[in-house]
């Protein structure tokens, strides 16, 4: 599918590559990893789909060593790709992730380590990365604190969601959902031994799922996927520990049926808070006080499917797509007026991943 919706549109040409879901246990559609050529002027193209395994969900991409690593959801392992010019993805071989269900990935301030959440084990693990972007055995695994939470199916223990490096490098960042916490982790950039430093604790039954800094990385803001609610917090870089300072719903007042929340996204201006919701089907965009970090004047808009899992910036942009992987859609919505529309089809989408193009293509 090709169109050009935009208002907001990136100076350059760029890549996309979407992580989707494929097991029938999952009720899923996709494929494999979809890869769309994006021209300037906001047309995607599918250029084709990359075989990757069961469930290549979510995708990290070291673009300076032009690898793109995914996750195999549900399973045990994640995989290594070489991106090549034409958009192929050549393998670099698969590693056990030492745990189940990862989910999320980052990597360390020196680039010499991946960074692994495993959701249903609740433990983290690091892994050395090669120069040619190839990963290494797993150097250390971090189970992190068992806590389980009052919800009965979703907090049985540590729920790992996401890890994120702070902006000074110095701290991971790691949401709990299971144990309604964000947990303050500390890398050994030598050896990639993972130490927990302190946790954050949240309301009971909140569970927290993925979080977004500003570029100062004195705030942040939390998405409490069980009680559908955005947290703004202060961040201290020196201790890595969190201040609560405002929490607010990511639905309306009048919404009663069920929803959790899910992504976040940031505007590159740090104006706009966009958080996307699984059962109202919306992104929310709130306003952020500059000096306070709060967040007032909620507007919402319907992304054209129920279970918008993903949402991100577009490259040198300031609007954002989401992923609905009910709907099999990736659509973008205007920052101006916040107009939804649909850039592309493929089965199951749950992450968007881009990066620029090679000199001399479109």
């Amino acid at each position: 599918m090709e169109t050009n919706p935009r208002s907001s549109k990136p100076d350059r040409a760029f890549r996309a590559f979407i992580g989707c879901r494929t097991t029938t246990a999952r009720q899923a559609r996709g494929r494999g990893i979809g890869v769309f050529d994006v021209t300037a002027a906001g047309t995607w193209t599918h250029l084709h789909t990359v075989a990757a395994g069961e469930n290549p969900s979510y995708l990290l991409i070291d673009e300076f060593r032009q690898a793109l690593h995914c996750v195999h959801g549900d399973g045990s392992a994640l995989s290594t790709f070489r991106i090549e010019t034409s958009g192929e993805l050549a393998p670099l071989g698969s590693r056990p992730t030492q745990g189940t269900n990862p989910v999320h990935l980052a990597l360390s301030a020196s680039r010499r380590w991946l960074l692994v959440a495993n959701y249903a084990s609740g433990n983290l693990v690091s892994l050395p990365v090669n120069d040619d972007g190839s990963l290494g055995n797993a150097a250390h695994v971090l189970a992190l604190p068992n806590r389980p939470g009052p919800h009965r199916t979703q907090q049985r223990g540590a729920h790992p969601h996401q890890v994120l490096l702070d902006p000074s490098g110095h701290w991971l960042l790691v949401p709990d959902k299971g144990g309604d916490a964000v947990h303050t982790v500390a890398i050994d950039e030598h050896c990639g031994e993972l130490r927990l430093v302190s946790t954050f604790s949240t309301a009971p039954m909140s569970g927290p799922r993925h979080m977004a800094f500003s570029a100062d990385g004195s705030r942040a803001w939390l998405v409490l996927e069980l009680s559908s609610q955005v947290l703004a917090v202060r961040f201290d870089a020196t201790s890595g520990s969190l201040r609560a300072v405002q929490r607010t719903s990511s639905v309306p007042d009048w919404f009663t049926g069920e929803n959790t929340g899910a992504g976040i996204a940031l505007s590159p201006d740090e104006s706009f808070l966009y958080v996307t919701n699984r059962g109202h089907g919306s992104a929310v965009r709130f306003d952020i006080d500059r000096e306070r970090g709060t967040l007032s004047s909620p507007a919402w808009t319907n992304v054209q499917g129920e279970v918008p899992r993903f949402i991100t910036i577009l490259p040198e942009c300031d609007s954002v797509v989401v992923a609905n992987e009910d709907a099999d859609s990736i659509v973008h919505v205007d920052a101006g007026n916040l107009k939804a529309t649909q850039l592309a089809t493929t089965g199951s989408p749950v992450c968007i991943a881009f990066t620029s193009h090679p000199k001399g293509t479109p």
